[in-house]
């Protein structure tokens, strides 16, 4: 079965690659000398990063390879990437750069959906006139069969809110949900290359193409490749309605290509590369192609980067660095270098260069620069407000954003100073959001769980339980009750109540979002273990302390097996299980466990971070004898 990518593509899983092929180029292994330069050759959890980076990078680009060479075999005279097809749109732009307003999606009235909900709205009574063309078509295409053209689930709603902000928050007229085309989706699955010509000239007659992407010419940058069709369907008994849908055509051959050439891993890690519309899949390919034969992050490879002049390549290599390779020195760098050619290029005001700023501030939190990061999201949102006006989806995500880093920064121990400051930021971005948006938005649903955390901060627990709770109402009419988000939800209106020393409600709470998460990710997940620690913590303050430790010791083996024996996640585990057993009075064996957890911090997070300090006084305890408090 084809599962859609938020890019358009095919998501497939990840697999070993065989050896019956060459691999090509071997890149050097990684090892303690890649990141050199005096940049972070200490930072272990850094020397992972890029590790795991370049082993992803070669697979990637292996991949990409092999894929190529059995297209060959597929179609060895190109046939599936000759087909040619006009739309009817005649393009989606206008001369000035802005976009077509016949071609926004529409709600149920035929006005231009003001939101996420208006467009699936109109989904649901459009299909019928998708199921209708797709049924036409397989009368009129010989061979096709009724099972080969399928329509398939609504897009989730979590993703295509993702894809709104990543590929049309700037596109004008907006909002970017009306700009969304595949959130109606279809596949129909061609046995022969005959057939998929067919596909063409049949939705060339009967159906009106807006837009239409060969992706046999030009790969999807997983390496997939299909047709993409989008086309203007009329609301039945309604005049002047309309809908776009998407109708992604596959060669069989092609599609069974997933089972033989894992992606999906790849996709997710680097989907930021290709996220957004100023980059060709080609040119971002052949960026990721000189890191690869770089083979190593160093000073040489910084100087060849910042001696490029194009803004829009430089910021996919400076959001590669931050959050690929999470090496925030030299993001900073390339940053820096992309805001210079922006400012001279387009100038100050301007939609991409706010974007700068607001990834240099949130790189600059992450480095614990919160006074400069605080100003570049000042400096941000004040031109967002010019481009935008002070009512916008642009404004709202930038005061959230403010509001975080506010938390984070702390004011000399003034913790409550700095949750009313980010309070602020977080009502008004509710307020914006519900204006933009509706009330009922994925993005509202964010605001009111900010809101929530910062009351639970200052001690309105009531106001944070009715914040968390509208939240939770709204994530499960969007996204249904069983669902990651539906999951963090529960838990944390179980954290309120534990803060709050309701333990049985704090319980439920947990248990449900246990449940989701087990059903959702499975039992051996990161996710599952985080709600196997929150009940064990709760279990803890319950001084059960027995299953306390059990709950605990379950997260370690799903930690130990899913993420690193070695990873801060782990050393929680050791933390906690070593506690419980201090409270049991097995001090020796709480000393192996607390030495365990602050032998890892101490290699990962450093002398001084205050989880290795309390896991050293924990270890002193235990050596004399003593029940931590």
């Amino acid at each position: 079965m084809v599962n859609y990518s938020d890019d358009d593509s095919v998501e497939i899983s990840d697999v070993e690659i065989s050896d019956d092929e060459g691999r090509g180029e071997e890149v050097p292994l990684y090892d303690d000398e890649v990141i050199d330069g005096g940049k972070g050759g200490d930072n272990a959890l850094l020397r992972a990063k890029h590790k795991k980076f370049f082993e992803r990078l070669n697979h990637f680009m292996d991949v990409q390879r092999k894929i190529q060479q059995r297209m060959e075999k597929i179609d060895p005279d190109g046939r599936m990437a000759d087909i040619q097809v006009e739309d009817h749109s005649g393009g989606l732009f206008n001369k000035d750069g802005t976009c077509k307003v016949e071609y926004q999606q529409q709600d149920v009235e035929g006005e231009p959906a003001r939101n996420l909900g208006e467009v699936y709205e109109a989904a649901y009574q459009i299909r019928q006139a998708l199921r209708d063309l797709l049924d036409k078509m397989v009368d009129k295409v010989k061979g096709l069969d009724y099972i080969d053209a399928k329509i398939v689930e609504l897009k989730p709603r979590d993703r295509a809110n993702e894809k709104a902000r990543e590929e049309y928050l700037t596109r004008v007229p907006g909002p970017p949900e009306s700009w969304l085309y595949d959130i109606l989706r279809s596949s129909v699955t061609c046995k022969t290359m005959k057939q998929m010509e067919s596909v063409a000239k049949f939705l060339s007659k009967k159906a009106h193409i807006v837009q239409v992407k060969n992706r046999f010419a030009g790969p999807a940058y997983s390496g997939y490749r299909d047709i993409l069709y989008h086309v203007k369907l009329d609301m039945p008994y309604k005049d002047n309605v309309s809908f776009i849908a998407e109708i992604q055509v596959h060669h069989k051959d092609v599609l069974n290509l997933e089972a033989m050439f894992g992606l999906q891993n790849h996709y997710r890690y680097f989907r930021s590369c290709f996220a957004g519309p100023d980059r060709t899949v080609v040119e971002t390919l052949r960026d990721l192609d000189t890191i690869k034969k770089a083979g190593r992050i160093n000073d040489a490879l910084m100087g060849r980067i910042l001696e490029a002049d194009d803004p829009d390549q430089l910021f996919m290599f400076a959001r590669l660095f931050n959050q690929n390779l999470e090496d925030h020195d030299r993001a900073l760098e390339i940053y820096s270098r992309v805001l210079v050619l922006q400012e001279s290029s387009i100038g100050e005001i301007h939609a991409k260069t706010a974007t700068t700023y607001q990834d240099i501030g949130l790189v600059q939190a992450k480095k614990g620069l919160f006074d400069n990061a605080i100003r570049s999201l000042q400096k941000c949102l004040e031109i967002q407000e010019e481009v935008f006006g002070q009512y916008s989806p642009e404004v709202a995500i930038t005061r959230s954003q403010l509001g975080n880093t506010i938390v984070l920064r702390g004011d000399d121990g003034d913790e409550l100073m700095e949750h009313r400051g980010a309070l602020q930021q977080y009502r008004k971005a509710l307020v914006i959001r519900e204006k933009c948006l509706g009330e009922d938005h994925l993005d509202v649903a964010a605001s009111y769980q900010n809101i929530g955390e910062s009351l639970c901060k200052l001690g309105d627990f009531q106001g944070a339980l009715a914040a968390y709770r509208e939240s939770l109402s709204i994530l499960e009419s969007l996204l249904g009750e069983n669902h990651a988000e539906v999951a963090a939800g529960h838990s944390l209106l179980g954290g309120v109540l534990y803060q709050q020393g309701d333990f049985q409600g704090a319980m439920e709470e947990y248990s449900v979002a246990l449940a989701i998460r087990e059903e959702v990710f499975g039992k051996t997940h990161v996710q599952t273990a985080a709600s196997h620690t929150e009940i064990g913590k709760l279990l803890t303050e319950m001084q059960d302390y027995e299953e306390a430790e059990t709950r605990h010791r379950k997260a370690l083996r799903i930690r130990e097996t899913v993420v690193n024996k070695e990873s801060p996640e782990a050393a929680e585990s050791h933390y906690w299980i070593g506690y419980a057993l201090n409270q049991m009075g097995d001090y020796d064996a709480a000393l192996e466990s607390h030495t365990k957890a602050y032998n890892i911090r101490l290699e990962i997070l450093s002398k001084k971070h205050p989880d290795t300090k309390a896991s050293r006084r924990s270890v002193k305890a235990n050596e004399k004898g003593k029940r931590e408090s």
